[in-house]
């Protein structure tokens, strides 16, 4: 959504917005009128009175008045109020007669907010009700309507900007077969650990991308063999770890050692 900023004058800061602000977070109005977002915005700018807002949002635009680097006066919770002094204000349009203009603002409304979240980095914790710094029954159709419901439709906007990006690391024995999966892990660490107890297996990104054990190890290498255990199971003799020996071959996680034509677990070697 875009805002348009329609800023008020410095010249007026004395009396809508004197004091310097680092925001916390955003109150919820309703303006208990039928007037635009323009008509607000310029009504609050033009008169003497301190009554002020950030933000005025109807069916068809959202204005900013007041810079969100200054406090605004709408929490009705004093000159020193957490409100007052700590919230942009947000005022939802056509709340006095309600009906398709007043739920086409809340909705842009929803938009609106949901961008300022994501600009500040936060979350639905950060967003009250005029009613949580003074008592007043605001916003009073937004209320009436149901709390949670507004909130709701904050949160599902704010999914849209930021979509849940939660990464799963599966183990496996290769990333094409996937029958061989014996986990699936949000944390990198215990899919590490889990790769490292069931020899054979690697970790991928979900993008099918082998990140662990990752080795520098190409065909050509010089090699020394620091496991115990072939890719076959067998033992490794104690002599074979003395020789140095060149990589004939990389298949997935395995590498041929040409010498003694042996499959050796690539997390078991070192360069020589």
């Amino acid at each position: 959504m875009a805002l348009v900023q329609r800023l008020i004058s410095s010249d007026k800061y004395s009396i809508k917005c004197p004091y310097s602000m680092t925001p916390k977070g955003i109150c919820i109005h309703n303006t208990a009128n039928d007037a635009t977002a323009s008509n607000e915005i310029s009504y609050m700018q033009s008169n003497t009175n301190s009554v002020s807002f950030h933000i005025a949002i109807d069916d068809v635009e959202a204005i900013q008045g007041i810079p969100f680097n200054r406090n605004a006066w709408h929490a009705g919770d004093g000159s020193t109020g957490d409100g007052n002094r700590n919230y942009i204000s947000v005022e939802i349009c056509y709340s006095k007669s309600g009906g398709t203009k007043f739920i086409n603002a809340e909705k842009r409304a929803a938009k609106e907010v949901a961008a300022l979240l994501k600009q500040y980095g936060w979350g639905i914790a950060q967003i009250r009700k005029h009613q949580d710094f003074s008592g007043k029954y605001c916003p009073h159709r937004t209320l009436d309507m149901g709390w949670q419901r507004f909130l709701n439709m904050i949160q599902d906007e704010l999914d849209i900007l930021n979509p849940p990006t939660t990464e799963l690391y599966r183990v496996r024995k290769t990333w094409e077969d996937s029958s061989s999966q014996i986990g699936a892990f949000s944390n990198l660490q215990n899919a590490k650990d889990c790769a490292d107890a069931n020899p054979g297996y690697s970790v991928f990104n979900s993008s099918g991308v082998k990140i662990y054990p990752v080795s520098n190890i190409v065909v050509g290498s010089k090699v020394k063999v620091i496991g115990n255990n072939y890719a076959t199971g067998e033992v490794i003799p104690d002599w074979v770890k003395q020789g140095t020996y060149t990589v004939s071959q990389i298949v997935d996680n395995k590498a041929l050692l040409k010498e003694i034509t042996s499959w050796v677990y690539l997390k078991d070697l070192v360069l020589a």
